[in-house]
Order: C-alpha cells, then sequence, then structure tokens
C-alpha cells in the first residue's frame, strides 16, 4: 500500500508539472502579415515584444483594429498552456473579408502568461500550433530562448530547456492565423511541459515511426524509421560530456532473433543536445509473420542501451492498398500507398500495359488515411501511387514534395514492394505513363507534375487545385512589400516562380486534361480551374482542348468527384487508347522552365540552363516536312543557353532529322552525349557541342538555385568553432535541422568544422550548410576560392560592387557550388551575432518563402522584405547577376 501511495504521489507531481504552463495570457493584436511573409513583426517600431509594457493601457497602429490601433487584453483559457483566439470581439472580419477576402484574415499577434515549475531540471516544451515561441525568464530578462512550434501539429514539436526552480518565467507564443489550416480568422495552439527523468536519455516520437505494412506474412520493403530526440542529459568520457549522442547503434530485442536490423548509412552519427534524428533502418525477417506482431528495438550509444521502441506492424493481403517505405532523394526513409490494378499488366505478347496514375492529396490529408486510400477505386490497368510529399501540408506538392514524388515512382517501378515473386512478371509497370491525379492541393501538384514532366504523361485529371499560393491567399496585401520598389519586388518573386502553374501552360498542349470542380467551391474558387483551362486553350488555339466538369450544387469535396461514373470514363478512355501512348507532339509548342532543376522534357526537349536565372525561359517548336518529306523542327528560342533533346520517349510520329535554331541549321543529336549551347548573351550563336564537364565549372539543373535548392539533396550542416559565441552556431545547427525534420520528415547529419572529413570523391550528393564565416568556420575558409562573396577579417563581407557591409545586424545567406561543382553550399553569417541570426531565420524552409541566390539583411528584418538590403542570382558562371540583382540603401 505504501508503494501504491508513492505512485500516485509521483504521478499527482508529474501531471501538475505537465499542467503548469499558464492558462491566463495577455495577449495583443492582431497585426497584419503577408502569406508566408517571414519575419514579419511591428512591434520592433516601439522596441520589441521583449522591451513593451506587457499589459498596459498603449495602442500600437495596426489596420485591424477600430480607430486603426490595438492594445493589450487578458485572457482567460480554459486549460493550462491552451489558448484560442479569433479576435471577432474586436476585429468585424465580414465587412474587411468584402474587399479582401479571407486573406484578410491572416494576422499575428503574442500571448504572454507567466508559471514556474517545481524542481530544477531539463524539460520538453512542445507546442503546435504556433511556429515561434520563446522563454523568457523574469529576473534575467535578457536570457530569452527561441523554439520552433509543431504549426500542423505532427507530434514532433519537442523542444529542450533547462528550468529554475526559483525562477519565474514567460512563456511567449507567437500566435499566427492560417486561412488554409483553420478557414477563419481563429488561431489557437497548445503547449505541454514534461520534466527529462533521470536517465531518459532520448524521447521516442511514437508518432513518426515508419515501417511497410506486411502483406501475407511478409514484409513489403525493409526500409524504417524511428525518430529520437535527445533529451541533453546523456555523457560519457568518449563525447567530453557535451550531451552529443553519437556510434549509435540499434539492435533487436534478443527475443526476437528471426529479425535483423542495420543502421543504414553513417553509423558515425551525432546528435546534439535538443536535436531531433529519424533513424533510417533496414529490416530482416527470417520467416514469415503471423498478425498482430510488435517488434522491439533497443537504440545504443557507445555500446549502452539508451532507449528503447517498439514498431507495430500492420498487416493486410494481396490485392489491398498497402504502405510501401522507401529510401528519399536524402536517403531519409519515406513512404507512399499503392494500390494494385484489377488485372495483368501484361498483354499476350508480354508487353508491359500497365502505367500509373500518380494521386496528390490536399493539404492536411494524410495518404494513408482511409478517406485518401477510398478516393479512387482500383483501375484496370493502372498502378495507383499515393505519394505523400513528404508531410500532409508537406511543399505544396514543390521542391521537396516533388522529389519525393518521383522517388515514390522511381521505388515502385523498379523493385515492384509488395507483389508476390510468382506475380511480378504480371504486374510490371512503365513509369513514363503517368496520369496525374489530384486534389485541392493536390490538383495544384497535378497541373504542377503535368506541366513540368509532360513527357511522364498521358493526362491529367486536376480537381479544384490553385494555380499558385499567391493567387490563392493573395501575397499583395503583405506589409513588407508597402517598404520596397517594384524591381527587388520582381526579384523576390522570380524566386518562386517556377511554382507558377500558369506560367507553364504552354507545356500542357497537346496533353489530355480535365478540370473539375464544384460550382459553389468557396475553399479554392472556381476561377482558378478556369484560368489554367483557359490558358491551355488559348494556346493549342481550341475553343475547349480542355475538358472542364463544373459539378452543379457542389463544393470543394463531394462524393464521387475523383471516382464517380463521369470521370471514371475519362480514366478509362486515356488508358484504352493505344496501349498509353504518349500524345502526339503539336504542330506547334513552346516549352517553357523558368528553372531546370524542377522541370523535366518536354516535346522532348530539356533546357539546360537560362541566360538570365530570373527570367522564363522558352522554345518554340514549330514542325515542318522538308522536300524529301523528312520531318524538321523549326525553333525559335528566349533566355535559353543551352538545352537537348531526349531520346525517350519514343514517338510513333518520330523525331526530327535536323533542326533549325533561330535561323542556324544542325542535325538532331540526344543528350546525353551531345547538347546545344548559346555562350555570348547578346548574340544568337548557336553550337552543338559534346563537352559534359561544363557542370563542374557552371550552373546546371544540380546547381541553379534559388536558396531552398540547398534542401534538395542530402545535406550536412557544419557550424564554426573559431568564435567566441559557438553556441549560437550549435544553437543555429539544431533550430535548421529541427525545423527541416517537424515540417519535412529530414533529418541532417550536424558537425564541428574540426570534425569535418571532406569525401574522397565529391559528388552531386554533397551539399552544406555552413554557419560562420571564413574566419569563424574552418570549413568556409576551406572553400573560400569556391564563394562569390569575399569575406574580411572583422567579420565585414562584399557582394560584386558593393562595398563591404560592416553595420551592426547585417547578416548574409547564398549559394555557392561544392568542390566539383555538382551541388550546393549555403553559407549563414553576419557581421555580429545579430546579423547572423537575422540571416538564419531568413533561410527558405517552407514553400512560398521568397528568397533568391544570396540575401544581404539587416536589423531591419522585422519590415519583412523591406529589411532586404541586397539581394539577387547568380549569372551561369557564378558571378553576380546584376540585371538579376538588387543594391539597396544601407542600414542607418
Amino acid at each position: 500500500m505504501k508503494s501504491l501511495k508513492l505512485i500516485i504521489l509521483k504521478l499527482f507531481i508529474l501531471i501538475k508539472l505537465i499542467n503548469s504552463l499558464p492558462s491566463e495570457f495577455n495577449v495583443i493584436g492582431p497585426f497584419p502579415i503577408g502569406e508566408r511573409e517571414e519575419g514579419l513583426d511591428s512591434l520592433k517600431a516601439y522596441g520589441g515584444i521583449f522591451e513593451i509594457p506587457i499589459g498596459d493601457d498603449t495602442m500600437y497602429p495596426s489596420e485591424l483594429g477600430t480607430n486603426g490601433v490595438v492594445g493589450w487584453e487578458k485572457v482567460q483559457s480554459t486549460s493550462g498552456g491552451y489558448l484560442s483566439i479569433d479576435w471577432s470581439d474586436i476585429v468585424d472580419w465580414s465587412f474587411l473579408q468584402q474587399t479582401w477576402g479571407w486573406s484578410i484574415w491572416l494576422w499575428y499577434g503574442y500571448a504572454i502568461g507567466s508559471f514556474n515549475v517545481e524542481n530544477s531540471g531539463s524539460y520538453i516544451i512542445n507546442c503546435s500550433g504556433t511556429r515561434q515561441y520563446f522563454i523568457q525568464s523574469t529576473t534575467n530578462t535578457n536570457q530569452i530562448f527561441e523554439f520552433s512550434g509543431d504549426f500542423y501539429g505532427y507530434g514532433t514539436g519537442q523542444q529542450l530547456i533547462q528550468l529554475n526552480q526559483s525562477t519565474t518565467y514567460n512563456l511567449i507564443v507567437r500566435m499566427q492565423s492560417s486561412v488554409r489550416l483553420s478557414q477563419s480568422p481563429n488561431s489557437q495552439f497548445s503547449c505541454s511541459l514534461t520534466p527529462i527523468e533521470t536517465n531518459q536519455y532520448i524521447t521516442i516520437l511514437n508518432s513518426e515511426t515508419l515501417i511497410s505494412d506486411l502483406i501475407n506474412g511478409e514484409l513489403v520493403t525493409p526500409f524504417a524509421t524511428i525518430t529520437i530526440f535527445n533529451n541533453g542529459i546523456y555523457s560519457n568520457s568518449k563525447n567530453n560530456n557535451n550531451n552529443i549522442i553519437d556510434l549509435i547503434n540499434v539492435t533487436v530485442n534478443n527475443t526476437q532473433s528471426i529479425i535483423d536490423v542495420k543502421l543504414l548509412g553513417n553509423s558515425n552519427l551525432n546528435i546534439l543536445a535538443g536535436q531531433k534524428m529519424s533513424l533510417p533502418l533496414e529490416i530482416t525477417i527470417g520467416s514469415q509473420i503471423n498478425c498482430p506482431f510488435n517488434l522491439t528495438l533497443n537504440i545504443e550509444s557507445n555500446g549502452e542501451i539508451i532507449g528503447e521502441a517498439v514498431i507495430e506492424f500492420n498487416c493486410t493481403e494481396w490485392g489491398n492498398p498497402y504502405l510501401y517505405t522507401f529510401l528519399d532523394y536524402d536517403n531519409t526513409v519515406q513512404y507512399a500507398i499503392a494500390i494494385p490494378p484489377t488485372e495483368s499488366c501484361s498483354d499476350s505478347e508480354g508487353e508491359t500495359i500497365c502505367g500509373v496514375m500518380l494521386a496528390t492529396h490536399g493539404a492536411g490529408v494524410e495518404a494513408s488515411s482511409p478517406f485518401w486510400m477510398n478516393a479512387i477505386p482500383p483501375q484496370q490497368s493502372l498502378w495507383i501511387i499515393l505519394p505523400t510529399g513528404r508531410r500532409s501540408w508537406g511543399y505544396d506538392w514543390e521542391s521537396s514534395s516533388r522529389l519525393n514524388v518521383m522517388s515514390s515512382i522511381d521505388y515502385l517501378v523498379n523493385n515492384l514492394p509488395g507483389v508476390p515473386n510468382q506475380l511480378k512478371s504480371q504486374y510490371q509497370v512503365n513509369g513514363e505513363k503517368i496520369l496525374f491525379v489530384g486534389h485541392s492541393c493536390g490538383g495544384h501538384g497535378c497541373v504542377s507534375l503535368l506541366s513540368r514532366f509532360g513527357d511522364m504523361a498521358i493526362g491529367g485529371m486536376c480537381a479544384a487545385g490553385f494555380v499558385k499560393l499567391q493567387f490563392y491567399v493573395f501575397y499583395n496585401t503583405r506589409p513588407g512589400f508597402s517598404y520596397i520598389d517594384p524591381s527587388l519586388q520582381g526579384l523576390l518573386m522570380a524566386s518562386i516562380a517556377e511554382n507558377d502553374n500558369d506560367l507553364y501552360t504552354s507545356n500542357i498542349v497537346g496533353i489530355p486534361l480535365m478540370v473539375r470542380y464544384g460550382e459553389n467551391d468557396t475553399n479554392v474558387n472556381p476561377w482558378h480551374s478556369r484560368r489554367i483551362a483557359r490558358m491551355v486553350d488559348e494556346q493549342s488555339n481550341q475553343l475547349s482542348s480542355v475538358t472542364i466538369s463544373e459539378v452543379p450544387n457542389s463544393g470543394h469535396w463531394f462524393d464521387g468527384i475523383l471516382n464517380d461514373q463521369y470521370v471514371l470514363n475519362w480514366y478509362n478512355q486515356l488508358t484504352e487508347s493505344s496501349f498509353f501512348s504518349q500524345p502526339p507532339i503539336p504542330k506547334v509548342i513552346t516549352v517553357t522552365s523558368h528553372n531546370p532543376s524542377s522541370s523535366g522534357s518536354r516535346a522532348n526537349i530539356k533546357i539546360l540552363q537560362t541566360i538570365n536565372p530570373s527570367r522564363v525561359a522558352k522554345i518554340q517548336i514549330v514542325q515542318i516536312n522538308n522536300e524529301q518529306g523528312e520531318l524538321v523542327w523549326i525553333l525559335s528560342t528566349q533566355n535559353v543557353r543551352r538545352f537537348g533533346f531526349t531520346s525517350i520517349p519514343i514517338r510513333t510520329q518520330g523525331l526530327p532529322i535536323s533542326v533549325t535554331i533561330d535561323g542556324q541549321p544542325f542535325t538532331t543529336e540526344f543528350l546525353p552525349t551531345t547538347h546545344f549551347a548559346r555562350l555570348d548573351k547578346w548574340l544568337p550563336d548557336w553550337n552543338s557541342t559534346t563537352d559534359t564537364t561544363w557542370t563542374q565549372t557552371e550552373r546546371s539543373p544540380l546547381t541553379s538555385g534559388p536558396i531552398r535548392q540547398i534542401f534538395e539533396k542530402p545535406f550536412t550542416i557544419i557550424y564554426g568553432t573559431n568564435t567566441t559565441n559557438t553556441d549560437l552556431f550549435q544553437w543555429g545547427s539544431v533550430f535548421i535541422s529541427n525545423f527541416y525534420n517537424t515540417y519535412g520528415r529530414g533529418s541532417p547529419n550536424i558537425l564541428a568544422d574540426t570534425e569535418f572529413i571532406e569525401p574522397e570523391i565529391c559528388s552531386s550528393n554533397d551539399n552544406y550548410i555552413l554557419l560562420g564565416n571564413s574566419f569563424q568556420n574552418l570549413v568556409t575558409s576551406k572553400y573560400q576560392s569556391l564563394l562569390p562573396v569575399i569575406f574580411n577579417w572583422d567579420n565585414s563581407f562584399s557582394v560584386g560592387p558593393s562595398s563591404p557591409y560592416s553595420y551592426p545586424g547585417t547578416g548574409i545567406l547564398f549559394l555557392a557550388p561544392n568542390p566539383c561543382g555538382q551541388g550546393l553550399i549555403l553559407v549563414v553569417a553576419g557581421y555580429d551575432d545579430q546579423g547572423f541570426n537575422n540571416a538564419l531565420h531568413s533561410i527558405p524552409q517552407r514553400s512560398g518563402v521568397l528568397a533568391p541566390d544570396y540575401m544581404v539583411v539587416g536589423n531591419e528584418i522585422w519590415k519583412g522584405a523591406g529589411g532586404i538590403i541586397s539581394t539577387g542570382f547568380w549569372d551561369p558562371n557564378w558571378f553576380v547577376s546584376l540585371d538579376s540583382s538588387y543594391f539597396g540603401f544601407t542600414p542607418f
């Protein structure tokens, strides 16, 4: 009985600690903000949230308030660490919405509440519904800890903090609405605070565990992952008591000897205190498994067991939808759902007749949810793949999400996971013949993939998708845009123009496309689908080249939107025609690419390099027959520096025997051995070249930027140690890593510059993020000759024709080539600590965030884009492109 009382007492104390966060908050807001507008904070004009008085009667300017001002309110919440607010008591949203639509619902504010802890020690703080929050000591107000929140509630927001019993702390949550998430002006957050127990070295993030399904007792794919969080209390003599977890291994519990597990990749990982890491595993099972079944794994460091993870298997049978795992482009383990065709994929002559239906989900929809798995019935001769895009919100099917799609297709095509061995010859699939399907954000992704990988498409059925993010939730109300001139705004918008579906509609000409939506859709207005249809029709010179299915009395989602008989007939029409032959190339078509890194081929043409990196590249094709009746193409180019012809797909009408490029005749030759280059910026002097070394010294699809491309390959974060504030660089490393893990399921390794060993063979997979300039970071110094920015001994730096930037609070982030020119380096540095912090927070870690190839930012970054001092793009040879750069005022 005594031990039972002790357990109850401990449980009571633990519950009390978990619920010790405040339930009463001083709240200030709302202040206007734009979609994906990073860094904006109007309160900084008056000192900032850490300097202004809390809870007083001061009123601050805001377009959203009565008389143009807002102030503090005291709000009592229903539980500790939780708050929900929409400001409807002081803001007439319906009136504002009449002019601005739902974009006016975008706002931010702050909620501040105080709390204490019962015991000093290490704690895990976890906040969902917010992107940024702080904990500030009230006795030492300069002691402020910043954290990234788990905005979408993935269950991945764990952060580490040390708290003292004798101190009162302020929890300061930056509240920010999301019209796409809440469909209203509401914003809410929920935080928890949990003490770390003695010897609790790691926390297992159970929601992040991935393992493939078992089909008839056999594992579909061997790849699995478990995610661990370093609680910051582990130490041993080998890691100098710095709380780093290293020399990691994963083993199977001794009672499950028929199973073997191996940690993939580099086992000599460093997991810093407070860092999350998703460990990639390969699991081998010696015999069939009887379901249900759980697997227990031991996590070890330096041979010592530091934690235990339990993996629960899902069991199904062949023919049902199933989950398969694969190694994505960055060697992390991701998953997709496969739905096999209802019939064999081989015809009477043994030819593969099955293609792929690639179905991209809407924002917030999990690919493995029954809702999405049942949205489209199995097809007769199509494998259905439901990719994740890395997360349910992902990257709007752009950037990392797009690469994830391609990885999921490649793995299924090359391995046929889940197909019983005796059936594999009957279920072969052609991954070059894809029917693109999607809904909502996935409808946007459907058009995006269709228009950038047209040579892989047999058609598209894109439902209720938006044209581009800035048409969906307007960017033009951004407060930061009011501070900048049109030239700077143009460069910033150019950094995301590769994701503008309307810009790429010329590539859809000649491809069967249906757009479908409910006539009463108030989420994604029918205007978006109609815009895409009109533009494709116009460029096809046909009144109805696009099939429009506008369903009366229906909204954003309705029964049958992807699977009623009308749509099924459309699918069947495409898959029954000539065994999925790609549609013929139109007599006249324009191939468009704004960024070669995110575009495949269209009409067997692949644009490899642009002249001006901030502008769109186009090649118009006019097909004619010469006097001998042979096919010839007349090509006219715009902003194209290099391009080539692909021999795949094979065209029934054939490809031209010769081409004329801007008036110059050539024999048709094909990639990868031959391409066409125009190296003079002003003269259209084309040459056929077999040079394959140009990618080592010039920008190519592997290195064309902008900054966010650093996340599109495996990357290592390396922080400088030749500084008095190594802790800041370490914290910045964990900040980047955890943000990437939370929103993209990524897990980069973190190294000190003194630990870096250059690979013996450089490759395109060697991307680096270097924190600190060439005087602070040994690796930055090592690669200084590759950098298009010059650093000076006093931490100032120069870009192109500019004078050295040597002002407090000035920071820079920029791309450079890796040593072999096949990968990228991102350098983040500052004139001082504040400058570094300003640059760090300007890294575009989400889709839709504006950042060209380089940016110089200052202390006025609280103005959003108004805090950018200089920005722009590098030219094809890694020099400043003066045509695509902006140099503004130096800081006051």
